[in-house]
């Protein structure tokens, strides 16, 4: 029979175990794969190797967010040339099957950012990670529209060269 002690020993061990945070991929998993011809066979980056690339950051809206959050992480105009591909379409590929193709110079003319922390914290795939797809909405009105919202992919695990 429990007393009060044992169960409040318990209660607090079980709310400890669920505010746990779902764990992040180890900094040397792979998180993003790249896939085309351009590349001569696939690029996988971990977490480490995308901080290793030019970092870039913005504050901004979202519709899936309440209130402003920072992004931060590699632009994916700076990611494809760290890789040395200029591709023209592109294929994005979401740890649940979700694919948009898009033309690569919309996206970048959005200035979509591989968001690999969200207010600076590493993004777990629970919340959109460990990588989104994301753009500056607050910067410009035309960003706040269907066409960038269908293409910023959360749990973005897979980029595939198109043409």
């Amino acid at each position: 029979m429990l007393n009060r002690r044992h169960f409040l020993t318990i209660a607090g061990a079980t709310a400890t175990f669920c505010a746990l945070k779902p764990p992040l991929a180890f900094a040397a998993d792979p998180i993003l794969t790249l896939h085309g011809s351009q590349t001569g066979g696939d690029v996988a980056s971990s977490l480490a190797e995308m901080d290793a690339f030019p970092q870039t950051s913005f504050a901004t809206t979202t519709p899936w967010h309440q209130g402003v959050v920072k992004f931060s992480g590699v632009s994916l105009k700076d990611y494809l040339a760290a890789l040395k591909v200029d591709p023209k379409q592109i294929r994005l590929v979401a740890l649940n099957d979700y694919s948009v193709d898009a033309e690569v110079a919309g996206l970048l003319e959005g200035d979509a950012l591989l968001a690999t922390r969200q207010n600076d914290q590493p993004m777990p795939v629970s919340d959109k990670g460990p990588v989104f797809l994301v753009f500056p909405f607050d910067s410009r009105a035309e960003l706040q529209h269907q066409t960038y919202y269908s293409r910023s992919v959360w749990q973005l695990t897979e980029i595939d060269i198109l043409a």
